[in-house]
């Protein structure tokens, strides 16, 4: 049976997927407070999500990943695409069995498995055909500098700190080569789960999946928000990937990380103050305040 406060198109579209269903929670709320996360029980006892998307693009993005790299990823590994209404802009996919690696309790070993994995996940995307895939449209460096700072400055930043950040930008990053991206990888989107005694790694949330170099968010995330005080975790990070980051990578994740920066400072802040985001933003500073050869 239904919600009964379930939105009509969402209602329908699960309908079509699983017939009867049982709401489970809302998984996910945007800035006006209404969900756009639907976890249900669909028919024989299958766990699905239903999604809203923000925009067409993000629909785009994400339906076009489930095609074109969930099942290069294998079983397990992410979750299906089991119906779409590009007009409602609305998925339904199935459940990944786990938790977030961001709540769950692991120990050091196992945090570095779970790296090791990722490591290897992403260079599977990375590694897939471009064709077809959604392509990522960016200002000039000079805009994109312009915009950053003037987002520090929105985000009241101390005069320092848009200093740091200024500097960190004055000059356009190497050029690397261009991949498809999952845009928004790490921990929250990491999903975990035991079989017997070993982990297995999923992956969720393609909506910002997109060819792009993968320095501009996948690699510069791991390397300068997730790992720069953990030199295990991004040892098992680059052994699952199957290489070190070139001086160019390295140099390009440095000059997005500052970018990068003050929108996720203003994201942070319009979503309660999320302490992980803006623990991401103050490490970034502080890497780029006292620059880290290994970064």
């Amino acid at each position: 049976m239904s919600a009964p406060d379930m939105p009509a198109d969402v209602d329908r579209l699960l309908r079509a997927t699983a017939k009867d269903y049982k709401l489970l929670g809302m998984r996910s709320l945007d800035r006006a407070g209404h969900p756009v996360v639907w976890d249900v029980l669909g028919a024989a006892g299958r766990r699905l999500f239903a999604k809203r998307h923000k925009n067409a693009l993000m629909h785009q993005r994400e339906t076009a990943a489930y095609r074109l790299l969930a099942p290069a990823l294998g079983n397990g590994r992410a979750p299906a695409l089991l119906a779409e209404d590009t007009r409602s802009l609305l998925v339904v996919t199935s459940a990944l069995p786990g938790t977030p690696v961001i709540s769950t309790d692991l120990t050091a070993a196992e945090e570095q498995e779970v790296y090791r994995q990722a490591g290897h996940l992403a260079a599977v995307i990375h590694a897939q055909p471009t064709a077809g895939a959604p392509v990522g449209e960016y200002l000039p460096w000079a805009q994109e500098r312009e915009r950053a700072l003037a987002r520090a400055r929105e985000a009241r930043l101390p005069e320092e700190d848009i200093t740091v950040l200024a500097e960190a930008t004055g000059h356009e990053p190497p050029r690397t080569a261009l991949a498809y991206c999952h845009g928004d990888f790490g921990p929250r989107n990491w999903i975990v789960r035991r079989e017997g005694d070993r982990l297995l790694l999923g992956v969720i949330d393609f909506e910002r999946s997109h060819v792009e170099a993968p320095a501009r968010r996948d690699l510069m995330r791991l390397t300068l928000q997730l790992t720069p005080r953990r030199p295990d975790l991004r040892a098992a990070f680059t052994t699952g990937y199957g290489r070190e980051l070139t001086p160019q990578e390295r140099a390009a994740c440095r000059a997005w990380a500052a970018i990068d920066c003050p929108a996720a400072l203003r994201w942070a802040m319009g979503h309660r103050r999320d302490e992980d985001v803006l623990g991401y933003a103050r490490t970034v500073l502080d890497l780029l305040r006292h620059p880290n050869p290994v970064a």
